[in-house]
């Protein structure tokens, strides 16, 4: 009774903290479409500041952001909207237009790891759905054995276990996504141009240069810093207040 009567409190309470920023998202969503970008901005990240986020809030905001020239903010909430759902299609569909404006235009390097394979895979069928089938092959299973039991036909009980089979394999892939997942980070360049150093240090040697909306791998961080990978593979060190981290 206490854990439904806390779940009731819970969603109670976020139903109502929606409620009470809905005028300021109808709001947001009518400056938007009176081209008052700055205005919009301000308003969806004040919804975003008390907690309340979702892929289709960082997604309007990502447009707002891209229709007011800020290339590296508009690609981080779209790459936050995606990270939410990964079957998000106009969030990716967008990315891919702001991309196409920043000034790295890297030739990715291919590199092959369990980690990447998993985050691809990800995109295309996100863990939660690998989950479920799963779910659904354990319990036909289950039916299917407790069937062939009470019949006695042995080709049900073999089916049964392979179907089990199956539910334990897509079981351990969804789980080995959400924990690729989850260990993935990178960040979107957020300044005008960052440098790149070989050490945590602006004194260290200076490798490269990248530029706004320019997606890094972050392998690490030491202080202030992010030891990151960019998407040709080179590695280095850059102010992490250059980074927004998706």
């Amino acid at each position: 009774m206490k854990l439904s009567l806390n779940i009731l409190t819970y969603f109670f309470m976020i139903t109502t903290f929606a409620f009470a920023n809905e005028p300021l998202l109808d709001s947001a969503k009518v400056n938007y479409d009176n081209n008052e970008f700055s205005k919009a901005i301000a308003q969806y990240e004040i919804v975003i500041s008390k907690g309340l986020s979702s892929p289709d809030l960082n997604y309007n905001l990502g447009n707002a952001y891209f229709r007011n020239g800020q290339i590296g903010l508009s690609i981080l909430n779209f790459e936050k909207a995606i990270k939410s759902n990964s079957s998000h299609e106009n969030a990716k569909f967008n990315l891919k237009l702001a991309q196409a404006k920043i000034t790295d235009q890297f030739e990715p390097v291919p590199e092959v790891s369990l980690s990447k394979i998993l985050r691809s895979i990800n995109n295309g069928i996100s863990h939660n759905i690998v989950s479920i089938i799963a779910s659904i092959c354990i319990l036909l299973g289950a039916a299917l054995f407790i069937f062939g039991k009470k019949t006695t036909i042995k080709k049900h009980i073999k089916y049964a276990r392979l179907l089990a089979l199956t539910g334990v394999i897509f079981t351990l892939i969804a789980w080995q996504q959400k924990l690729a997942v989850e260990a993935y980070r990178a960040g979107i360049t957020l300044s005008t141009s960052a440098n790149i150093f070989s050490e945590p240090n602006p004194s260290s040697t200076l490798l490269f240069e990248i530029h706004e909306g320019t997606k890094l791998d972050i392998l690490s961080e030491s202080g202030e810093w992010f030891n990151i990978k960019a998407p040709n593979n080179e590695v280095g060190w850059v102010e992490a207040s250059s980074l927004g981290e998706i």
